[in-house]
């Protein structure tokens, strides 16, 4: 079994400052439209991301009287959009956890990663571009996707009625290596849930490798799901990858499935961040 590379701190300290931004740059934040999801209060968002980019994105605050409600954002796999997290029979069976979620009592968060969902213009209206054929493409994709959700995160520390203090993450295939990257790099993230996060060795992908960032994973608490079917991955990869989580509060779930998530992810990770947020 060949170990999954893992990275010096001098190194680390190099890939990590990819994800930095100018702070002082305007989010720019218009609200497109407000209608409902589920009876929860739902808004279409547009900010300023970085590299000029306008970044589509759905807020969902639940219509539960509160005042204030923790958030979860969801990052989804590659070919994927913030519309899926609408739709309960799409790949992430998103509207099932967004509705979980939100009856739960917690806001909910997506944006279109880059070249994806309403932003495929990005790419000529071409897919987006596959990790295995377009490594360093793909890369830039993948960091320029988390330093948005970092923006995303500084525009809903604005919001009244959203409580900063409390911010977990979802992300699935593509978005569990943004899940890696992110809880390493952004403390104000609480708790996190990395699902059928691909477990890649070649050197070219070193930057946005999971386990760059496995072992400096810096929130309260992480869940890892995995499928032992997955032919991204092995399972002995994904618990190489798990282990090297530096967390004393970490679980790690084995589905019999290939790479897509089960329905009943749906109650596992509600379950998680009632726990954990």
């Amino acid at each position: 079994m060949i170990p999954i590379p893992i990275v010096s701190n001098e190194v680390y300290k190099t890939v990590s400052q990819f994800f930095e931004y100018d702070k002082n740059i305007s989010l720019d934040v218009n609200i497109i439209f407000k209608d409902k999801f589920e009876g929860n209060k739902k808004e279409k968002i547009i900010f300023t991301g970085i590299n000029n980019s306008k970044v589509p994105a759905y807020l969902i605050i639940p219509n539960n009287g509160e005042d204030k409600h923790p958030i979860v954002f969801l990052v989804d796999g590659i070919f994927g959009s913030k519309e899926r997290w609408l739709q309960d029979d799409s790949w992430p069976k998103g509207g099932l956890v967004a509705k979980a979620l939100l009856n739960s009592g917690f806001a909910v968060m997506t944006l279109d990663a880059v070249y994806h969902g309403e932003r495929s213009y990005e790419n000529d209206f071409k897919r987006p571009p596959w990790p295995r054929t377009f490594p360093y493409k793909a890369r830039q994709m993948f960091i320029q996707t988390a330093v948005e959700y970092r923006r995303a995160m500084d525009y809903i520390s604005t919001r009244d009625e959203i409580d900063s203090s409390r911010i977990g993450f979802l992300g699935l295939s593509m978005g569990g290596v943004i899940t890696f990257e992110l809880t390493s790099i952004d403390s104000r993230i609480k708790t996190a849930v990395a699902g059928l996060t691909p477990v890649w060795k070649a050197p070219e992908f070193q930057p946005w490798l999971p386990s760059t960032y496995a072992s400096r994973i810096r929130c309260n608490s992480f869940l890892m799901f995995m499928g032992n079917e997955d032919p991204v991955y092995t399972m002995k990869d994904a618990h190489q990858l798990f282990d090297l989580i530096p967390l004393t509060k970490k679980e790690f779930v084995e589905y019999n499935v290939k790479h897509e998530p089960p329905v009943e992810y749906a109650e596992l990770v509600t379950e998680w961040f009632l726990k954990n947020l």
